[in-house]
């Protein structure tokens, strides 16, 4: 049978502060598949993801010290259906001063920078231990996407809407500091937020065009939630008298339930359900 990815694998040697780095290099052409799923665990490090100017292609660089960290790419298919693995682990790292707080350039140089195609569905699983990340999924086809931010401080942007319907949408962000904007964007059904310790704000706006499902529990951390002004909302938020709770721009109903001031039929209904112990919750329509 045709192999009918062309894969692209180059390793090069560079320096920095006398110490020899793996540059990897790869490239992936999914013309010939129907859809894509995508699995990327990353330990420790920089993390860029975006989308490539070619339709159904991906690629992308990782550089990293191979005394510390090993990378596990691997690429298989299923009857049309394209499976992409990338996994870094990291060992032989301690942190100076019992501290978390380093210098990637200059204590740790790991690396991971990919571009993914745009024009076929993705299934799209992440999983972070420690760093710092951005990610751009503006104009992806998105048919599920989960992400779990472990330590790390994420930055996720959508401007443009999800090319399909989103399936479910998962995010938890741990310690770290969780930023989404146009997050409306992903067009999904189901939207399921858990922030730990850390802090998140969560932009809700975007284009839809069904309803959808929120549902959100807040632990210990602290959660800025904007919601769009272009839909119906309706929420119910359970809080004890240990946390803290500001929500600005719909009506209260009592017994802890809010609507829009603005209800119209016509539009796309979300319809949310938040759970809070002693962390702290600001919610404004915008």
């Amino acid at each position: 049978m045709k192999n009918a990815i062309i894969a692209l694998s180059l390793s090069v040697l560079f320096s920095q502060n006398d110490t020899t780095f793996i540059r990897d290099f790869y490239q992936y052409d999914l013309n010939e598949y129907q859809s894509l799923e995508m699995e990327l665990n990353f330990g420790l490090g920089e993390l860029n993801i975006s989308v490539n100017d070619k339709p159904k292609t991906i690629s992308g660089i990782i550089e990293y010290d191979l005394k510390r960290t090993e990378t596990d790419v691997k690429f298989s298919s299923n009857y049309g259906v394209a499976v992409l693995s990338i996994n870094g682990e990291t060992g032989n790292f301690q942190f100076g001063d019992n501290s978390i707080n380093f210098d990637f350039d200059d204590d740790y140089h790991n690396a991971l920078d990919f571009q993914l195609a745009k024009d076929i569905p993705t299934d799209l699983q992440m999983d972070f231990g420690l760093g710092e990340a951005t990610i751009d999924l503006s104009d992806l086809s998105l048919s599920y996407f989960e992400i779990d931010c472990g330590l790390s401080d994420v930055n996720l942007e959508l401007n443009k809407p999800n090319n399909i319907i989103c399936e479910r949408v998962s995010i938890s962000s741990g310690l770290g500091e969780f930023n989404g904007i146009g997050l409306g964007n992903l067009n999904t059904k189901k939207f399921n937020l858990d922030v730990g310790l850390g802090a998140a704000m969560i932009d809700l706006r975007g284009k839809y065009d069904e309803d959808m499902d929120l549902s959100i529990d807040v632990g210990l951390g602290a959660l800025e939630l904007i919601l769009p002004k272009n839909v119906n909302i309706k929420l119910r938020i359970d809080h004890s008298f240990l946390s803290s709770v500001d929500v600005n721009g719909l009506l209260s109903k009592g017994n802890n339930k809010y609507v829009s001031k603005d209800w119209d039929n016509a539009r796309p209904t979300i319809t949310g359900d938040i759970s809070v112990g002693i962390g702290a919750v600001d919610v404004e329509v915008d």
